[in-house]
């Protein structure tokens, strides 16, 4: 059902791909504080570390250089809590994991869920403009990459800026101990200066690997979408290819789809390649690694003269060779996060697509459905304002069917008859006029109500893959078996379903193709039937079945349309002599209306038409003999 545009909820990329985390607040806490636990307990064990190298000097020696004699039991301390604080770290590992894991995983099932939902509820005009191959790659690629940007994109990264700014501290808290602020750096005309220089490690090579990692993740966006549109298209291929298998079989063209795909497999295998590239040439992990550079042969210089001793050297260097350790994922995980973005905007341009059919807010619930049916100076055009579409598939088409009549729709392709029968399923609404129900517009009527009382046999069947009794039953679940062998017989379809392997629990192939043209046209009437609707719209669904079935399904529907409305597309010379009132559209707009007798004896246009069809011209030769209307 289409929602109203003024109260649907819009997205923006990055609330979208928060959306998860926020829905399920308590979970997200946890899983952030449990990370930060986790980043913590992996930096406690390098002060550890370099309070146990203390240990291991000669307590003789001021400046910490002689290593002892042997192994103090503070030292034996030391090697015991780092081997309890690394059991610890990595049984909260797998715990942070499996939470993190919860939380994007929720978060796909109900993205997925809500993308899917959001489809069914979008109008036919948001389906004739995108692409359902397009659909499908969003869907269950694009989606996916969101979740990967989540965890473990954005998991990582909150660590690793945690291990930045505990490195940054521990860093800054050495800079500023009295000891330091008397240590003489350098000396100018004998003036002593003392110097925080990891303080301004940390304050200049910080900001300037922010800067270059943000130019970085900008220049993974155009890269990453170009990835996406490649398995779009990548996607749309395989998918045609497999639809129209038996046609590229007829034609003998495997040869020319495998170059194809290989062509298109190749254009994304390079979108692939430069985005390894990118990960691969990570520039601002060169900034990295000038900050440890100059923070080891600063320490060293510092060791040597008496102002840091071994251990806190060490402490400082573990904690700067383990933030270079997390550079090497960080390139990775700003890549994912970037490009997730990217996926998240692909996904919210679909969900925020502005819809042009919209839901009564007040709807008429009492309607007369076996009222008459009045087209009101009505014009239609497909497509969406944006398309900018002067074509015009109905233009001032005015007309009014009585109620309980049968109607036949008669014209040349592209007359607009079809259009005529989606208008009135509410599958659109017209451009510009109305469509009235017994005085009700269909527009006061949700597409809900609307499509209960309104049955289709289109001309194109389909099929689901799924068993022939749940095809019979698709618009009216709760049907009985009685009921659905009732309305296959009816359709003349009950004889060949108990014929199949299974019966009426014999799953069809995919859109049908293991039956025949009428076999399918017989079931989709079936599909009608069932649903007892009040209004019935036939688009040609006897195109497809020989003279003898014909004569049965017409027997069948003549019981279907009695004492109610029935629209019928047809070139069919019976259904028009048998018609209340034949519609001759072209080109979209009305040409002449009226029953078969009167047309024929008024309509030059319809006198051209009913002698081109089938069996025309010895019914024509027969009522000149007699001397009748044929």
């Amino acid at each position: 059902m289409t929602k109203n545009t003024s109260e649907k909820k819009r997205f923006t990329a990055a609330g979208y791909m928060l959306s998860g985390l926020i829905k399920y607040k308590g979970v997200t806490t946890g899983a952030i504080i449990l990370t930060i636990i986790s980043t913590v307990l992996v930096t406690i064990p390098s002060i550890i570390i370099g309070l146990a190298v203390n240990e291991l000097r000669d307590p003789a020696d001021p400046s910490g250089l002689t290593p002892a004699l042997g192994l103090t039991p503070q030292f034996i301390l030391y090697i015991w809590i780092i081997i309890g604080l690394a059991l610890l770290y990595m049984g909260l590992y797998f715990v942070v994991g499996w939470v993190w894991a919860i939380v994007t995983l929720r978060w796909e099932r109900d993205a997925r869920q809500d993308f899917f939902e959001a489809l069914q509820e979008y109008s036919m005009t948001f389906h004739d403009e995108v692409d359902s191959k397009r659909l499908l790659s969003v869907a269950m690629q694009d989606i996916t990459w969101v979740r990967f940007s989540l965890n473990p994109a954005i998991r990582n990264i909150l660590g690793g800026f945690i291990s930045f700014g505990i490195t940054m501290i521990i860093l800054i808290q050495i800079d500023f101990r009295p000891i330091i602020q008397n240590f003489v750096v350098v000396s100018f005309f004998g003036q002593s200066i003392s110097l925080p220089v990891y303080t301004i490690i940390m304050v200049i090579g910080t900001p300037l690997y922010l800067i270059l990692s943000y130019r970085y993740a900008n220049a993974v966006e155009p890269v990453r979408r170009k990835r996406s549109e490649d398995m779009e298209l990548l996607t749309a291929r395989t998918q045609g290819v497999f639809q129209g298998i038996e046609v590229v079989r007829a034609f003998g063209t495997e040869r020319v789809e495998q170059e194809k795909f290989h062509d298109i497999s190749k254009t994304y295998e390079e979108s692939v390649t430069k985005e390894g590239r990118l990960a691969a040439f990570y520039l601002p992990a060169l900034v990295l690694v000038a900050m440890t550079t100059i923070a080891f042969f600063y320490s060293a210089y510092a060791v040597i003269n008496g102002v840091l001793n071994p251990g806190e050297m060490i402490t400082i260097l573990v904690l700067l060779v383990a933030l270079e350790g997390l550079n090497f994922h960080f390139p990775r995980m700003l890549l994912v996060l970037r490009g997730g973005y990217v996926n998240a905007q692909r996904i919210v341009d679909i969900l925020n697509w502005d819809e042009t059919m919209i839901e009564p807010v007040t709807e008429v619930t009492e309607v007369n459905w076996g009222g008459d049916i009045v087209f009101d100076n009505v014009s239609f055009k497909y497509g969406s304002e944006e398309n900018n579409n002067d074509h015009y598939a109905l233009k001032e088409f005015n007309i009014t069917i009585p109620s309980g009549s049968r109607v036949a729709l008669i014209g040349g392709p592209g007359g607009g008859k079809s259009t005529i029968l989606k208008l009135l399923l509410r599958l659109y609404d017209p451009t510009e006029g109305s469509i009235t129900v017994g005085g009700v517009n269909l527009r006061d009527v949700t597409t809900e109500s609307v499509r209960d009382t309104v049955g289709l046999v289109e001309q194109d069947i389909f099929l689901f893959r799924m068993s022939v009794h749940d095809n019979i039953s698709f618009g009216r679940s709760q049907a009985t078996q009685d009921e659905i062998e009732d309305a296959a017989t009816r359709a003349q379809a009950h004889e060949f379903i108990v014929e199949l392997p299974e019966g009426y629990d014999t799953i069809i192939g995919e859109r049908g193709m293991t039956l025949s043209g009428g076999q399918r046209q017989r079931l989709a009437i079936a599909r009608a039937i069932i649903q007892d609707p009040k209004i019935l719209l036939l688009d040609d669904s006897v195109s497809a079945v020989d003279a003898q079935t014909e004569f049965l399904m017409r027997k069948a529907l003549n019981e279907v349309m009695a004492n109610r409305t029935s629209i019928t597309v047809t070139q069919r010379l019976r259904t028009l002599k048998e018609s209340d009132l034949i519609v001759i559209v072209d080109k979209g707009r009305l040409i002449a209306a009226g029953c078969h007798d009167d047309l024929l004896r008024d309509s030059e246009h319809y006198r051209r038409i009913f002698e081109r069809l089938p069996g025309a011209q010895k019914l024509l030769a027969a009522a000149r003999t007699s001397g009748g209307v044929a």
